[in-house]
């Protein structure tokens, strides 16, 4: 009998009570349901996101897609740099590189994921090209209405502020020629990503080294331009109404709704302030920016891309795992990045019928309670995820760093085949291909743990010994399987009275070895295990079904 093991993340799905504790924002989370199974999601791919920097060798690139395609990738993914491709003049574009770019993507035989790129490459973890917004930008308006200010009174420019009018509209020019000169692609567009901010993710700049910050700090609050503050009054004017409704709820006396300001003191406010009345009305406010953003952002690009590719439009959240735990100022790195209430922002998703991207699949709880790191990433994914799927948002995961272990592909493998995510983007091709196009040594390990086909296998168990009360499941070797455990991650069968047998179906990997065993579970949770060897499959690449006779 393989020995069982109930990981982390299995004790976290355990029941909606543990996922009730986690506190987002002002107020605990619904009840979230989790899937019944490990199951690769039937419309999994696995794409590879390419390098920042521009590529000058085009046939060395051709053969490193092909390598790609040959250890069964989907698709390349692709920063589409505004700084680039808009950088002449306000709407005078040069799309030249990109189309070279995609031609060379289709002659490798694979799809293309192109990311509106509307933000600067310099500046965040991992960044290796210095590519800047279009300079002619900063015409467009003063320093206060383009750019976002920190509670430090740094001034970034790596994304236009969402508190600007313009913003959409700016970037609706460069959605509007893109769908106008890459319709002749749409063979080989699988899907579009927005950059909603900072590296492309959804969120405020709030951990920048260039203002201060260094991992593992909080994050830096930034609402301090004056747009900023006169949107922030305004929005408590429209809850309140009068400012002596306000003080009555925040239990101050300001004398009128201009003496309204974000926090003064970024430390007391993470400590104490985020707790109070006030606090909560700011930081769902902060969020309530993001929100709005992408909303704007989605419509516009919806417009332009439905009716000219037809394919899925997405945008991505950053895994902001520090800080989680932090028992003096829990969750101070999302609340910064403006995420204080994952459920409502990912309203925000559904309403904008926007894929959702999330990053971090990689790493796991070692330091949550670990000062100064207080880092739960792990908890992080199934948190999101989970709320996710409970909306009916369509799921894409991520790694935050480079992986050079192999093992890392196991803790990618356990959240996406447990979580049901869609595809999985390795960051970043170079991990997995030489200069030259060879393959390098981690390709084998990640083809054979991710860049997988799923199959449908239909699972039959025959003869269990079952009594009323008593359910039977399917765990086995590899996650897509449930790695053994005997918690939730095993495939649940369902009792077929007509041909009086246990049955289930679940996507497993084509071309894979496979073991595995029935088990039956009690309503106690006690397990009694299949006698004899572990059953063995080699999967075949048609739907198929495996009788178990116990």
């Amino acid at each position: 009998m393989a020995i069982t093991t109930v990981s982390t993340s299995v004790l976290l799905r355990k029941s909606s009570a543990a996922l009730l504790s986690l506190v987002v924002g002002a107020g605990l989370l619904a009840p979230i349901p989790s899937a019944e199974a490990s199951s690769i999601s039937s419309d999994y791919k696995t794409y590879v996101m390419a390098p920042l920097t521009k590529i000058t060798d085009w046939n060395a690139f051709r053969n490193q897609l092909i390598t790609l395609k040959n250890n069964n990738v989907y698709a390349v993914t692709t920063d589409v740099w505004w700084g680039d491709v808009e950088g002449a003049g306000d709407n005078v574009f040069d799309w030249s590189y990109y189309k070279t770019y995609a031609d060379t993507v289709r002659a490798a035989g694979l799809k293309w994921v192109p990311i509106l790129s509307t933000h600067q490459c310099g500046g965040n973890v991992g960044d290796d090209c210095d590519i800047k917004l279009p300079n002619w930008l900063w015409s467009k308006g003063t320093q206060d209405q383009l750019t976002i200010r920190s509670e430090t009174g740094f001034y970034n420019k790596e994304t236009l502020s969402p508190w600007w009018s313009g913003t959409a509209a700016q970037y609706d020019e460069l959605y509007a020629s893109f769908a106008s000169n890459f319709s002749g692609y749409k063979d080989i567009i699988a899907k579009i990503y927005l950059s909603g901010g900072p590296a492309g993710e959804l969120r405020f700049p709030s951990y920048n080294t260039a203002d201060g910050w260094s991992y593992p700090s909080r994050g830096k609050l930034q609402a301090y331009t004056d747009s900023a503050k006169a949107d922030f009054r305004t929005a408590m004017q429209t809850k309140y109404g009068t400012v002596g409704a306000l003080n009555t709820a925040w239990g101050t006396s300001l004398a009128s709704f201009s003496d309204v300001s974000p926090p003064s003191d970024g430390d007391n406010f993470f400590t104490n302030g985020y707790k109070s009345n006030y606090g909560k009305d700011f930081l769902t406010w902060y969020q309530g920016v993001l929100e709005k953003h992408v909303k704007a952002i989605g419509a516009k690009a919806h417009s332009r891309f439905d009716s000219v590719f037809g394919v899925p439009v997405g945008a991505k959240i950053s895994g902001v795992h520090w800080q989680m735990n932090n028992p003096t100022m829990p969750h101070s790195a999302e609340y910064g990045a403006g995420y204080y209430n994952y459920s409502t922002l990912l309203d925000a998703f559904k309403s904008a019928n926007l894929d959702l991207t999330f990053t971090c699949l990689e790493m796991t709880d070692a330091q949550a309670n670990t000062a100064p790191y207080y880092s739960a990433p792990k908890s992080l994914v199934i948190q999101v995820s989970n709320l996710a799927n409970q909306k009916g948002i369509r799921l894409n995961g991520e790694n935050a760093l480079a992986i050079g272990d192999a093992g890392q592909y196991q803790n990618v493998a356990e959240m996406l085949f447990n979580y049901n995510f869609s595809g999985f983007t390795l960051l970043r091709m170079s991990s997995l291909v030489n200069a030259s196009g060879t393959a390098t040594s981690l390709m084998s390990s990640f083809r054979d743990a991710l860049a997988m086909t799923p199959t449908a296998v239909t699972f039959v168990v025959k003869g269990a010994p079952t009594a009323s009360g008593d359910t039977v499941y399917v765990t086995g070797s590899r996650w897509e399987m449930g790695n053994w455990t005997t918690g939730v991650y095993p495939l649940k069968l369902t009792y077929n009275s007509t041909t009086a047998d246990w049955r289930g179906t679940a996507y497993i990997g084509s071309g894979r070895n496979y073991e595995f065993k029935a088990i039956v579970k009690n309503s106690a949770g006690a397990v009694t295990w299949e006698p004899g060897s572990n059953n063995t499959l080699t999967v075949p690449s048609a739907a198929s079904t495996y009788t178990i006779t116990w």
